[in-house]
């Protein structure tokens, strides 16, 4: 979503017109006593209307404004940040004051050192603005919670407006994060593209809350799916729960992106046993299943989701315990049908190919192979891994460990079940799937640690 302050100035707000707002607020007697203000506005107006507002950093600021010597750390010296907070606060006193009645108004964004500038019958009221960023998050949560493709990918269109609409409220950045994160996890967005933003979102939250449980939530997330620094990410799902004590999300999340991964299945299970007794989260119930399966606990994977009509997900997780059972013909079966039900799934497309090659229908598997191939092609995200399952159920390890290989280079979630995901089984004797796992894994001496401090 574009903002405002990355379009070009019209010809209703030319440089001209915003030059001489800025000398008006200049001349006022908010300003006229403070000379680093006067040079902080007068320096970062100029160097946008010069098209360089992408070189407003505080290092620039520091060395060119208070005239700083080269050796200037922003990291040690924050006077750049006290000016920027006090130039905000004096800018508004002045339009609420002598300055309610300018035509042309110039912001100075929370966060940010590129001055925004806008005429005012186009500028909404405080009021205004906060309104339509609750009405905005209140629309991008309610899809959300639909957990499908296109839902999320709506849900982040609003929850990018209220982030816009409202910066400094620190719910929408939350869910900003969050609806990034499910995308990424999920396989709808490339990884190495989202989850940076997942964590940006999630800091500017903790900036604007520092207790918030679902902003440390969502940072857990990163560092364990996209960094695999599980060490790190575990303070910070202990920090979510510290937080929110009856909260099932942190206990879920600690599970599903930690314990399991790092093979500790009855932990993980006793954290999702604690998440149940909680307030319900999201993804609980399919957490639940996945566990069950990593821990090759395939009958009751079948046994949890066999009463009633069942979700897909856990529809996919039956098809997958079912395969690992070696019922192969009823695995083909179910996968056709949600296939059938949802052609743009991917991770069921991937099921129904792996489940195509293991049972020998090799032409089968291809064609689900070559399926997704054309969906990358047409520009659709496919991670690796998943057309990495095809080839090992057609039994072309060689191509799967390089798939793979190319799944640990796009960061994609996945790969931080590399481990202990049993559709890889035929795998795990080959000294370079032995090799893959060792770039994710902790060392011997760090899982001591970590197991002797979980």
């Amino acid at each position: 979503m574009k903002r405002y302050d990355d379009e070009p100035i019209s010809d209703e707000l030319s440089p001209e017109a915003v030059q001489n707002q800025v000398e008006r607020i200049l001349g006022s007697e908010k300003f006229a006593r403070s000379k680093r203000l006067r040079s902080l506005l007068r320096f970062t107006v100029t160097q946008t209307l010069e098209g360089h507002a992408d070189t407003l950093k505080e290092y620039v600021i520091g060395t060119e404004v208070l005239k700083k010597p080269e050796t200037y750390d922003p990291r040690r010296d924050s006077l750049v940040r006290v000016l920027a907070s006090r130039l905000r606060v004096k800018l508004k006193e002045y339009y609420n004051d002598g300055g309610s009645e300018d035509p042309l108004v110039i912001e100075f964004p929370k966060g940010k050192y590129v001055p925004r500038f806008q005429r005012r019958e186009h500028l909404q009221t405080e009021t205004e603005k906060k309104l339509r960023a609750r009405n905005a998050f209140s629309l991008g949560k309610f899809l959300a919670a639909r957990f499908n493709e296109h839902s999320l990918a709506e849900a982040a269109q609003h929850f990018e407006e209220a982030v816009e609409a409202d910066p400094a409220w620190a719910p929408a950045h939350i869910g900003l994060a969050n609806v990034y994160a499910d995308q990424a996890f999920l396989g709808f967005r490339r990884p190495r593209e989202v989850w940076p933003l997942v964590r940006q979102q999630a800091e500017a939250a903790l900036e604007l809350d520092e207790m918030s449980s679902e902003a440390h939530i969502a940072i857990g997330m990163a560092y364990a799916l996209f960094d695999w620094r599980w060490r790190d990410a575990d303070l910070h799902f202990q920090k979510a729960i510290e937080r929110d004590s009856y909260s099932g999300a942190g206990h879920l999340w600690r599970a599903m992106a930690v314990l399991i991964p790092t093979g500790k299945m009855s932990a993980a299970q006793e954290e999702l046993h604690r998440a149940h007794e909680l307030a319900p989260a999201p993804f609980l119930d399919e957490a639940t299943a996945l566990a069950l399966y990593f821990a090759e606990q395939y009958e009751e994977v079948l046994r949890l989701s066999s009463d009633g009509a069942m979700p897909a997900w856990l529809s996919w997780t039956r098809a997958c315990a079912l395969l690992a059972l070696g019922r192969l013909s009823e695995a083909v079966e179910l996968l056709e049908r949600l296939h059938a039900e949802d052609p743009d799934r991917v991770r069921v497309a991937a099921m129904l190919g792996l489940a195509y090659g293991s049972a020998g229908e090799v032409d089968k598997a291809q064609a689900m192979l070559a399926e997704l191939r054309d969906r990358r092609t047409n520009g659709q995200w496919v991670g690796n891994y998943e057309m990495a399952l095809i080839e090992t159920g057609i039994g072309n390890r060689n191509e799967a460990l390089v798939l793979i290989q190319e799944a640990l280079r796009e960061k994609e979630p996945s790969v931080a079940f590399l481990m202990i995901d049993p559709r890889l089984a035929p795998l795990r004797g080959m000294p370079k799937f032995s090799a893959l796992i060792r770039r994710i894994a902790l060392t011997e001496a760090e899982l001591q640690s970590q197991g002797a401090a979980l």
